[in-house]
């Protein structure tokens, strides 16, 4: 369990306190740094928000750049298309993959759902593969009835005609203001400029990274590459959040990629106990939102072994990696939380089994009183 404090220190100062169940272990925080640059359809937008430290758990692991498209498949972009309320900071994200990627997503447990948690929601419900991921920032599309499922539903199908895939291969997230529609002609017209804007590169996956974020004051963007069955294969990812942070999916986006080759069933499996490991186990402010989602995609392109079981050797190094990936993430959303100066980890030992030990690390992360 991490959390993250508001504390009088200055300059801001980094604590952790090594105390939480599995591998959650601490780095400090202002030992890494990444530069974050913007590739959209001009050079001139890097530098508008600096990248998090990279906190990821010491494992057989290394990291690598590129983010959400160091896997092989990916491709990704994210660009200003006149969605913020102010500023031009690039506003829509998109990530691709090249191939049916087998995926898997977690969502928000706020009954008050946005409509592209419903929406997307009900495309995982029927559907184990996606070939995109459109996120907007600057409206939540949160309390907006079934006009905004319907906005919803518009811009899928526009950017699955862009991309020949059919509407279901899309999956949204929306992030911003609660109440407020997307600015749909705005996304609708930007959309040509965001696909051809698409790249596997270092800069791609940044300039995505970039535009998922609100009251970041930094973008978060992780890669790795490990061994799986004796291959070579990489998980990457991007997530957003800073407050509405508490533990059961608060108020955060995230995408995570890999070119592991992995069942539908296990994938899905091995995504939930990551986020458990991971995103279940922050806390800034208490509060949850109505937009939270992870999604996973795996493009099987890196010619590993087919993982059919959770058991076996090859997916137990798999989730380690995954694990690894959004606990780096799941830290640096705490690190940015919205007034705090401190990261606190709790590790708890000795309890019975993983979900105890979770819940006694959230009773001390969460407590006032400890704050």
């Amino acid at each position: 369990m991490v959390l993250a404090l508001n504390h009088p220190l200055s300059p801001p100062a980094l604590h952790i306190h090594r105390a939480k169940v599995s591998r959650f272990c601490g780095v400090p925080s202002r030992q890494i740094r990444v530069s974050a640059t913007v590739a959209s359809d001009t050079a001139a937008a890097s530098g508008y928000i600096p990248a998090a430290p990279i906190l990821l758990p010491e494992g057989p692991w290394t990291p690598i750049p590129g983010g959400v498209t160091a896997a092989q498949g990916f491709k990704a972009a994210g660009i200003y298309g006149g969605l913020r309320a102010k500023g031009e900071k690039p506003d829509l994200s998109l990530v691709e993959c090249e191939v049916d990627a087998v995926v898997a997503g977690t969502f928000t447990t706020n009954i008050v759902a946005a409509a592209p948690v419903i929406y997307s929601k009900n495309v995982l419900d029927t559907s184990t593969t996606a070939r995109a991921v459109l996120t907007n920032a600057g409206q939540a599309n949160a309390a907006t009835g079934d006009a905004g499922y319907q906005d919803a539903i518009e811009c899928a199908n526009a950017l699955a005609e862009l991309l020949l895939v059919r509407p279901e291969d899309v999956l949204l997230q929306s992030t911003g203001v609660i109440g407020q529609r997307i600015k749909k002609e705005a996304l609708l017209n930007s959309l040509p400029r965001l696909v051809a804007s698409l790249s596997p590169t270092v800069e791609g996956a940044n300039s995505a990274a970039i535009a998922i974020t609100t009251t970041d004051l930094v973008s978060k963007s992780i890669a790795v590459e490990t061994e799986v069955g004796g291959v070579r294969v990489r998980v990457g990812g991007m997530a957003k959040g800073s407050g509405m942070i508490n533990p059961n999916m608060a108020t955060m986006l995230g995408v995570v990629t890999t070119d592991a080759l992995v069942a539908s069933s296990t994938w899905r499996d091995m995504v939930r106990t990551s986020v458990n490991r991971s995103f279940n186990q922050i806390t800034v402010d208490g509060d949850t939102s109505t937009n939270d989602c992870i999604f996973a995609l795996a493009s099987g392109l890196s010619g590993s072994n087919h993982i059919s079981s959770v058991k076996s050797n090859e997916a137990l190094q798999l989730q380690a990696c995954l694990d690894a990936v959004m606990q780096g993430l799941a830290k640096s959303i705490a690190w940015d939380g919205e007034g705090a100066t401190c990261l606190i980890e709790v590790i708890v030992t000795g309890a019975s089994e993983e979900a105890a030990a979770a819940k006694m690390a959230h009773s001390v992360a969460s407590s006032s009183l400890v704050k």
